[in-house]
């Protein structure tokens, strides 16, 4: 069967248009044909209708291709646009080219017309199709756009509430350490002003029974020494405990000597080797730095001799270009699990401690015994430079 074609002839001869009519149907169309020579009369007939196929004689009296095919254009139309003449100039023939007309055919060859229309058929179908799959991809693309913008703002909804809720917790956490804070001291005062004055009046009670014991030369004056002796043990263990559960108010250039009065301390009551070595003056640090180290110490040094069996502690505190470190090493036996998450409340204490002032928290086995804790705090750019020369030593 021969294929329908709607074909808009842009001709001034109906002869011409007949023998234009008569070569689509050797070629094998069934061409349904309107003849135009005026601009009216072609955009009238492109309002009415759809068409397949533009065929335009070269120069018309009142009508050239050129303004023929401009005005197709003018619509959007991608119509395959033919342009045959008895007579064109190459010049002519590449100003319509590069107009946009897709091909051109001298009348005194009109065998070529029927090939011609053909593959100019087929190259806007391609075409179409080009510009069909296009669209898709713009309308995919587009849709692609829109879930990747709802998703990104779901995604900063969520990042939104996760960061809230990190800083409420944080907010929590600092609020229970602040209660924790606030407890130990209430027990250290306790501990110091409610039991270490009960416990006083009991030592002065027992020295007094023992003393009139002894007047008296009874065998029990012996038991009542040793039971003032345990009293005043009692007493003396009761005021280390205070002094520990009291809270320090720690100034920034005070944390070396609160470190060596820890030292001192720790080697009386649990009767070990503590001390300090400090490596060269430090930076000016903020009072709250100072407390959270010297809380990780105090942990520390608790763990070591409570949980490891320490009899040797060192407690070291060095500052290194753009930081301070706090180190703790002692001979007793080594943390547990060391290459797992802390799992253990003083372990997760000095960690929190830690993260309060943006340091970094490592507990690693020493050598040849024991175990070592590394705490490293970040220091400002203007604290971390070194002075010019020629400034003295702090």
């Amino acid at each position: 069967m021969s294929q329908a074609l709607r074909v808009l002839l842009v001709e001034d001869s109906a002869d011409d248009a007949a023998l234009l009519q008569y070569e689509l149907q050797r070629a094998g169309y069934a061409p349904s044909c309107r003849r135009v020579e005026t601009a009216e009369t072609l955009n009238a007939a492109l309002e009415e209708q759809a068409w397949d196929l533009v065929i335009a004689d070269h120069r018309l009296p009142r009508l050239d291709a050129l303004a023929a095919l401009a005005q197709v254009k003018a619509r959007g139309l991608d119509l395959p646009f033919i342009i045959v003449s008895g007579y064109i100039t190459e010049e002519a023939a590449v100003a319509t080219m590069k107009a946009g007309a897709h091909d051109y055919v001298m009348k005194d060859k009109l065998a070529r017309l029927g090939p011609a229309v053909a593959r100019e058929l087929r190259e806007a179908v391609v075409r179409r199709e080009r510009r069909r799959a296009e669209d898709a991809l713009r309308q995919a693309y587009a849709e692609l756009e829109q879930r990747v913008a709802q998703r990104t703002a779901e995604l900063k909804t969520a990042n939104a509430r996760l960061e809230s809720a990190i800083a409420e917790r944080q907010r929590l956490e600092h609020e229970l350490l602040e209660i924790t804070e606030n407890e130990r001291r209430r027990i250290g005062l306790d501990l110091h002003d409610d039991l270490g004055q009960q416990l006083s009046g009991l030592a002065l009670m027992t020295k007094g029974l023992e003393r009139k014991l002894a007047r008296r030369k009874a065998g029990e004056a012996e038991d009542a020494a040793r039971i003032h002796q345990l009293v005043q043990q009692t007493i003396n263990r009761t005021r280390s405990l205070a002094r520990d559960f009291a809270t320090l108010d720690l100034e920034a250039d005070d944390l070396p000597a609160a470190l060596d009065r820890l030292a001192a301390h720790a080697a009386w009551v649990f009767k070990i080797s503590c001390r300090l070595e400090q490596c060269g003056p430090l930076p000016a640090l903020g009072a709250g730095i100072a407390r959270q180290l010297y809380k990780i110490a105090q942990e520390a040094v608790t763990n070591a001799v409570k949980h490891g069996q320490a009899k040797s502690v060192r407690i070291g505190l060095a500052s290194r270009p753009g930081q301070i470190i706090l180190t703790l090493r002692n001979d007793g036996a080594p943390f547990p699990k060391l290459t797992e998450p802390a799992t253990g409340l003083g372990l997760r204490i000095m960690n929190y401690r830690a993260s309060l002032i943006g340091a970094s928290l490592e507990i690693k086995s020493d050598s040849p015994a024991g175990a070592c804790v590394i705490c490293a705090v970040p220091l400002p750019a203007a604290e971390s430079r070194p002075p010019p020369p020629g400034t003295p030593a702090a």
